[in-house]
């Protein structure tokens, strides 16, 4: 049975979008894989949660857009787990990324995280993340030629199912050799 970990990064926990978001994606995934998430919001970075990133198939990353920016959870997350680049908790594990936003910055943010997240040792898979506006949210419920330009719900079932054909490669990786003893030192003198 695979194991994918789902991380909800916005700062509104489960009472946002990206619950309800995570919520209808769980039902795109075959009785055999196992989903578990975790809020961000609620639970921030333990022994517990690096033990659940250590021991999942596959991660997904789900945020809202905030500033220019992925939600706070999923930024101390980052910042918290950088003890574990390059290690073999992430290297080569396939993650996809989801964004929501009202209406602009969400495709940067697509980007940039797909970006933090590669250069930690996370896979990323073609077409493995998406972002999802309101803008597009209403402007689909209008009959309209140009439909497949926007990002739909039902491109997740794409991703998913690339995420989960991830979960199959078994490369050895080469690594970079990063400061697993102590990434939080100072270097700066005064």
């Amino acid at each position: 049975m695979k194991k994918i970990l789902v991380l909800n990064g916005s700062p509104s926990g489960d009472q946002g979008n990206c619950a309800l978001w995570i919520k209808g994606m769980k039902k795109i995934f075959p009785k055999e894989v196992s989903v578990d998430v975790v809020t961000l919001a609620k639970s921030g970075y333990s022994s517990s949660l690096k033990k659940r990133i250590s021991n999942a198939d596959a991660m997904i990353f789900v945020t809202g857009t905030y500033w220019d920016s992925w939600g706070s959870p999923m930024q101390k997350l980052l910042e918290q787990m950088t003890e574990l680049e390059g290690t073999s908790a992430l290297m080569g594990k396939p993650a996809a990324v989801f964004v929501l936003m009202h209406s602009v910055g969400g495709k940067g943010i697509l980007s940039r995280l797909q970006g933090v997240l590669s250069t930690m040792g996370f896979l990323i898979p073609p077409m493995s993340g998406m972002v999802y506006s309101l803008v597009s949210d209403i402007a689909l419920k209008s009959p309209s030629s140009h439909a497949k330009d926007f990002w739909q719900k039902e491109d997740a079932e794409l991703i998913v199912e690339n995420l989960l054909k991830a979960c199959d490669l078994n490369v050895q990786w080469a690594l970079w050799p990063v400061d697993k003893k102590d990434p939080r030192r100072k270097w700066l003198r005064s």
